[in-house]
């Protein structure tokens, strides 16, 4: 599916729709850069107190998955509408590197005692960002308000982020994401502006794949770490065998139906793939620790299923929504069909949290995700067939 080619044109250049952009070695180094902090705020979910995760740790989680996913994904969408490969361009990615590892070192569930840090890397890469965009603003005249408002916006954000550091208490916690909610939010309030430039979602499913292949390699590597743990017994080798058929079947479904949608909507501001990774990423997260908690047994009965439950709805709501809004004949996500088709997952998640123990649990997640894979590959070969 990924050819890590380089077909990035020169600045002065238009870019072209017809010419799908690639993936390149610099953008797959960069992603391998996330990898340490990926698997540290999954790890997040992953230390239980005597049969429980406290709901401290639980808030973290997402708190900490917001500013990881928005700063890979600014990199990503500016590359996927001016990106290049020229020295200088290579210098700056480099540089937004070693943020990113300040950011990854920083990440623990003890907010205060590493936020320094933790905003340095994380302001620092926003604004290598909005670097990015003012030399494009300055130099291509044919993107200028696109580029001028994403980099006058993304910079106030990242200012009113860095501006926390002057406030005591919870209180620079608030600033932090008040500034992170306006970076986030900026994209869909100039979507008429966004429309004008927009991204190609090729390039931007393949980027985003990257991501789900390494969170899904968390998934087998927490099978082998949690079985090196535990004495080997039957129920162990069964939970194992069922994360690992819920990782193939995740793998299954998300790719065959990246291949499917991909390139039949390629015009428009990708918001649906842009914000529909963030649960489709946070799901895999959960979902990697309902394997490991299947092995383990480590986590109380109730709070398993309800992870499971958790784990199993944001996948299937976001990955529903997303290649649904850019299928062939693609589905309006402001129509009722996504109320019904949330209301129709809750309805049949909610079944794990009356099942009898951990491996039943498991095993129905199992059950609803390869459901599911098989649901879809059905609806796609009848979509392509009329």
């Amino acid at each position: 599916m990924i050819e890590t080619i380089n077909v990035y044109e020169d600045l002065e250049g238009e870019s072209s729709l017809s010419n799908h952009k690639k993936v390149t070695w610099l953008e797959l180094f960069y992603d391998l850069i996330y990898v340490v902090a990926v698997s540290i705020t999954i790890h997040v979910l992953g230390h239980s107190h005597e049969g429980h995760v406290s709901w401290d740790e639980i808030i973290k989680y997402p708190l900490i998955f917001f500013p990881l996913w928005w700063a890979w994904t600014g990199f990503t969408v500016y590359v996927n509408r001016y990106g290049e490969d020229n020295t200088h361009q290579r210098l700056v990615y480099i540089v937004q590197m070693l943020f990113v590892i300040l950011m990854s070192a920083s990440i623990s569930t003890n907010f205060n005692a590493n936020y320094l840090p933790f905003l340095i890397g994380y302001v620092g890469i926003r604004l290598t960002t909005v670097y990015m965009y003012g030399r494009v603003w300055l130099k291509r005249h044919h993107s200028s308000a696109i580029s001028s408002y994403l980099a006058k916006g993304f910079f106030i954000g990242a200012l009113i982020s860095f501006s926390s550091v002057f406030f005591p208490g919870d209180w620079k916690f608030i600033v932090l994401y008040l500034g992170i909610l306006i970076d986030i939010l900026l994209p869909l309030l100039g979507r008429r502006i966004l429309k004008k430039h927009p991204v190609q979602n090729h390039h931007l499913l393949e980027r985003f794949g990257l991501i789900t292949i390494i969170l899904l390699g968390e998934c087998i590597l927490n099978i082998v770490t949690t079985v090196r743990e535990v004495p080997i017994t039957t129920e162990v080798v069964v939970a194992g065998l069922l994360g690992f058929i819920l990782a193939v079947s995740i793998w299954w479904h998300y790719f065959e139906s990246s291949e499917e949608t991909v390139g039949e909507n390629c015009n428009g501001p990708g918001h649906a793939i842009i914000y529909g990774h963030l649960f489709v990423y946070m799901s895999l997260g959960i979902l990697a620790n309902v394997i490991r908690y299947g092995i383990n047994h480590e986590l109380e009965l109730r709070q398993y299923a309800e992870f499971a439950m958790a784990g199993v709805v944001l996948y299937l709501v976001a990955t529903g929504f997303i290649f649904n809004v850019h299928s062939k004949g693609g589905l309006n996500p402001k129509k009722k069909w996504l109320f019904f088709y949330i209301a129709s997952v809750l309805i049949v998640s909610s079944c794990l949290l009356i099942l009898p123990n951990v491996i039943s649990v498991l095993s129905g997640t199992v059950v609803l995700i390869v459901g599911y894979t098989v649901y879809s590959r059905l609806r796609f070969r009848k979509l392509n067939n009329s």
